[in-house]
């Protein structure tokens, strides 16, 4: 009698598990290059890219705040084309795409870092759920094909949780430098990076509370002697390291001037210098650029306007503005997914039991980010400041799969249908991955009620625009159009940042925005309105739109 020939999966298989990988990563890098193809640059873009040059130069002096050196990788194939002859080649590595591509390449390294940190926590089966977060966030495949500094400074804080954990268990000196340099480089991402030094402190003297409580009970004046030496040791590494990389990144720019003459914006730095006197005469050890750019950056958050719910706020956040902009932006099954993963972590006892050795270089900084960006943080113009806690994140949801080979039937099915709505929903919004909205918002063309700037619009569909245009020659795109304060019927377009006033006057096109429906959009950046003579005349008969 022969047996059924039917054959099962072996997860165990490395063979397998390299070809499951790579997969996912290669669907990655063909879902980034191909939603990016034809678009055009966002509004920072070209700033980014400016100083990029800059560096690559020589020249590392400020001419905006956040702009960082990680901008010269994105530089790097155009200023490779100015050294080459006028040809194909040239004429090709200076295109935006390839600024991009850098970009997208970096994530795809990221991406792998998710896996590798997960699988050496918890396994292969619960790293490839991280990994498919990660590759199906259709914020991360957003913000990995544009060439800016927020995908640079997910993955250098990423890197620098995951060295930390890893020197934490390994004292090696090795490990030590790797931390320290990882913390360094992060700081030429995004000055976001800066709460690390506190938090790793911190996070690496609580792995080690158990054994230096253990000390002190046997030897309490030599053990904090020694404890003391042991941690100053490690921070004079990780600062004297990480001096050394902001100095070559900013090229060693005026290095040790003195903090007295520095020209601070922000209220505080000038504060400091009113205040504390002593300090003017101090030598700063990074280049002014870098503090500099600090400084700025803390200006301009208290200026920025901020939308949330049809509320525009100038220089002041929302509370919990990242809690409501993740509960629309992030996919659903994401959200049961990382919920679930709080919820069980928290119930079951026998997860938590290595708490302290692993799961806490996760969440302590995921916590402390969360806390600052969502109650701290003025300047709340998108989701994408707030991506550096998702790879943190996708890397801890990963223990909810511990043992799915062992899982019944009905919740394997689950999981199955829970990712391929994960993946429908993402896929739904090709190519226009940085306006997604998860089914919560389900009328597509209502989605500027909820979120917008960097949420929805950025500038990068202007192409779309301009075939539309083409396309419907009696449209009228409002900003070149005298139809800010005068009321007209027609088909109107009108991109979401001008509407709502973020970029604009808001009481530019208030008679639009307060008084009529969009009927359609283009690339979800444009609102289309279709209004009447007679809609207008009805307008003008009872406001004062018309006058």
């Amino acid at each position: 009698m022969n047996r059924p020939s039917g054959k099962t999966l072996d997860w165990n298989s490395q063979r397998l598990q390299r070809t499951v990988v790579l997969a996912l990563l290669g669907l990655f890098l063909l879902n980034c290059v191909f939603s990016v193809v034809g678009k055009t640059q966002t509004y920072d873009e070209p700033y980014h890219l400016a100083y990029g040059l800059d560096i690559l130069s020589g020249n590392s002096t400020r001419f905006d705040d956040s702009k960082m050196p990680f901008s010269a990788f994105n530089a790097l194939p155009e200023r490779i084309a100015s050294l080459l002859p006028v040809n194909s080649l040239s004429k090709a590595l200076s295109k935006l795409f390839y600024a991009r591509l850098v970009t997208i390449l970096f994530s795809i390294l990221v991406a792998f870092l998710v896996f590798y940190w997960s699988r050496s926590l918890y396994g292969f089966l619960p790293a490839l759920l991280s990994l498919l977060l990660f590759v199906f966030d259709p914020n991360i495949i957003a913000h990995s094909q544009l060439a800016t500094t927020d995908l640079y400074a997910l993955g250098t804080i990423t890197l620098a949780c995951y060295c930390l954990w890893r020197f934490a268990h390994r004292r090696t000196l090795w490990n030590g430098l790797l931390c320290a340099f990882a913390l360094g480089i992060s700081q030429l991402a995004k000055y976001t990076s800066v709460a690390l030094y506190p938090l790793f402190l911190i996070t690496l003297f609580l792995y080690d509370l158990p054994s230096l409580l253990s000390s002190l009970k046997l030897q309490a004046a030599k053990a904090i002697k020694s404890i003391l030496l042991k941690y100053l040791g490690y921070s004079a590494i990780a600062i004297v390291v990480s001096v050394l990389i902001i100095n070559l990144g900013f090229l060693f720019n005026h290095t040790f001037l003195s903090f007295g003459d520095y020209v601070f914006r922000s209220g505080f730095f000038q504060t400091l210098q009113e205040k504390l006197p002593v300090l003017n005469k101090v030598p700063v050890p990074v280049p002014y650029p870098y503090l500099q750019g600090l400084d700025w950056v803390m200006q301009r958050e208290n200026n920025d306007p901020v939308y949330l719910l049809g509320v525009l706020h100038h220089g002041v956040g929302f509370m919990g503005y990242y809690f409501i902009a993740s509960f629309f932006k992030v996919p659903i099954a994401t959200q049961i997914i990382t919920v679930t993963a709080v919820v069980v972590f928290l119930l079951d006892r026998k997860r938590r039991q290595n708490f302290l050795a692993n799961e806490m270089f996760l969440l302590i900084p995921m916590t402390f980010f969360m806390i600052y960006f969502n109650f701290f943080y003025n300047a709340q113009v998108g989701i994408r400041f707030y991506l550096v806690i998702f790879p943190l994140l996708y890397v801890f949801a990963g223990h909810l799969f511990i043992g799915a080979e062992n899982f019944s039937v009905v919740l394997k099915a689950s999981t199955l249908l829970l990712l391929t709505y994960l993946v429908v929903s993402v896929f739904s919004y090709f190519p226009y991955y940085l306006s997604y909205f998860n089914e919560v918002v389900w009328n597509r063309t209502q989605a500027y009620k909820y979120l917008a700037d960097s949420n929805l619009d950025w500038g990068a569909d202007g192409a779309q625009l301009e075939r539309y245009l083409a396309a419907h020659p009696d449209a009228i795109y409002a900003p070149d159009h005298p139809v800010a304060f005068h009321p007209i019927p027609g088909r109107l377009v009108i991109e979401v940042n001008d509407l709502l006033g973020i970029v604009k006057d808001p009481q530019e096109y208030a008679w639009l925005r307060n008084n009529f429906e969009p009927v359609g959009t283009v690339a979800y950046s444009y609102l289309i309105y279709q209004i009447s003579p007679q809609e207008i005349s009805n307008l003008c008969a009872t406001t004062n739109y018309c006058k």
